[in-house]
């Protein structure tokens, strides 16, 4: 009775306010023992309070005690163990042993093939959820669905097994880059995404971006999807946000989709938390993504959220806003310092590095707006503080000039605390060198940092600055002679 009621989602009321469900679980409870009740009751009595969100602490602890006294969970199929995780995790009822009980369980099994992928991505999305670790079980899962023989066999996994697994793994720190793989060519290539709705698509590129796991063509594919769709009105803040977020933090590229984002995120900007504005736009200027109108636009956004920003928040908007250069004064003034003043305390290393950014801007547009001086000798400090890695790249740049005779200073901190790969003189000025290698571009377009290091060491350290991009240089593979031409050509422009 509690399957079914739970099954048509009806909560029924009784007197005293209760309900039926109130009145079946304290039947239930008057059991001395629960072994009258198989493995497929007690796994559907869960599922049920679960998905109508009738809270029963006390039968979730009875029957969770319960499995954990078991000798074995033999009678447990793939169905009844995933509902039963799924059931405390959705219920958000805890009970770590019961979790670790059905994960060993699962993990020891010769093989899953009586788990359906519905039952597979349940389980370690329960399981992620609940904030419970167990590697053995997430190999095991991953190792199933890795092992299953050409991409046909995953057609029975919809866009929610498909984005529940992918979400779960990066959310529990899980690496499988095989599954990862896996998923992602499946994924991209299904001939339609119309299956996926706004959270999956939101799930799964998210999950690639924070696991680290790179997927191009998946993303292309997703980002296809998304801009083709005739409006977005069914993605809520928290998707629009993390899409972009995971765009740039995959260093992938996609002008079409951020624009498309960003017209979304200005019509809705009321929708947006502190945290969803701040990361939306460190995106868009990680990415290089500077769409002016939408910095602009969202300036009454930012504002209003200034006192609800944390210490993170505060240097990601500020940063953001240096990269785009688009001058918000209402925002940046006495109000700002104030509140990166009450979080002093709570910047770390890389918000302290974002702040001296700022400031920077600030000489920039020559603006009276300044953090105390004790406050902007930490972020300087932590801005300087980054050890130079040079690479062998930018060793056989300087080598080259090196034999032009220009006598190169390696690795010089400029007044701004900018470091800069090499300096040279031409012409009785000074020019900075720039080996812009892999990490300073998306695609062959500069990211944020590169444009705002390259523009603030001009206006504000009044040095010209000349880029050498790695694919240019490549071109000229061993050849010194041509690369000393381009040298000389890219000083003398």
């Amino acid at each position: 009775m509690i399957y079914a009621f739970g099954l048509a989602e009806e909560v029924v009321l009784v007197e005293n306010g209760s309900t039926y469900f109130d009145m079946l679980a304290e039947e239930v409870l008057s059991f001395d023992s629960f072994d009258e009740f198989n493995s497929y009751d007690l796994s559907n009595m869960l599922w049920a309070l679960a998905n109508v969100k009738d809270e029963q602490p006390k039968l979730f602890k009875k029957i969770g005690d319960h499995i954990v006294g078991l000798d074995n969970l033999n009678s447990f199929n793939g169905q009844d163990c995933s509902n039963t995780v799924w059931a405390y995790a959705t219920a958000n009822e805890t009970h770590p042993r019961l979790f670790e009980k059905v994960a060993d369980h699962i993990a020891t099994l010769d093989n899953l093939h009586n788990f359906k992928p519905q039952a597979l991505s349940n389980t370690v999305w329960a399981v992620a959820t609940a904030k419970e670790q167990h590697s053995q079980l997430f190999k095991k899962i991953a190792d199933h669905i890795v092992e299953l023989v050409g991409l046909d066999n995953l057609k029975s996994f919809n866009g929610q097994d498909c984005s529940n697994t992918l979400w779960a793994f990066a959310t529990a720190g899980e690496s499988h880059p095989q599954l990862f793989k896996r998923l992602g060519d499946h994924i991209a290539g299904l001939d339609s995404l119309r299956h996926f709705n706004e959270q999956e698509l939101s799930n799964t590129v998210w999950a690639y971006a924070t696991s680290g796991e790179s997927h191009p063509r998946l993303l292309e594919r997703l980002a296809d999807h998304i801009i083709q769709l005739p409006k977005l009105d069914k993605f809520n803040s928290q998707n629009l946000k993390d899409i972009v977020w995971a765009f740039a933090t995959a260093r992938e590229s996609h002008p079409q989709l951020f624009n498309k984002l960003a017209e979304e995120a200005i019509k809705r900007q009321h929708e947006f938390i502190s945290q969803e504005i701040s990361n939306l736009l460190w995106a868009h200027a990680t990415n290089g993504q500077v769409d002016e109108h939408l910095f602009s636009s969202l300036v009454p956004s930012v504002k209003d959220n200034l006192d609800k920003y944390n210490a993170q928040g505060l240097a990601n908007v500020s940063w953001a806003y240096s990269v785009a250069n688009v001058d918000a004064p209402s925002v940046f003034n006495d109000e700002f310092i104030n509140a990166c003043l009450k979080k002093e305390n709570d910047f770390k290393s890389d918000g302290l590095s974002q702040l001296h950014q700022w400031q920077l801007w600030q000489e920039e547009l020559k603006s009276d707006v300044s953090l105390p001086e004790s406050f902007q000798m930490r972020c300087y400090e932590a801005f300087i503080s980054r050890i130079p890695r040079p690479s062998k790249f930018q060793d056989d740049v300087i080598s080259i000039i090196s034999s032009m005779g220009l006598q190169p200073q390696e690795e010089v901190l400029l007044k701004s605390g900018y470091r800069i790969d090499a300096v040279v003189e031409v012409d009785g000025k000074q020019v900075a060198v720039e080996v812009d290698g892999p990490s300073h571009f998306i695609g062959r377009e500069l990211t944020g940092s590169t444009i705002l290091k390259h523009r603030q060491i001009a206006s504000v350290d009044g040095v010209k600055v000349v880029s050498i991009p790695y694919w240019e240089w490549d071109e000229h593979k061993k050849d010194s002679k041509k690369k000393e031409q381009y040298l000389r050509n890219s000083l003398d422009n």
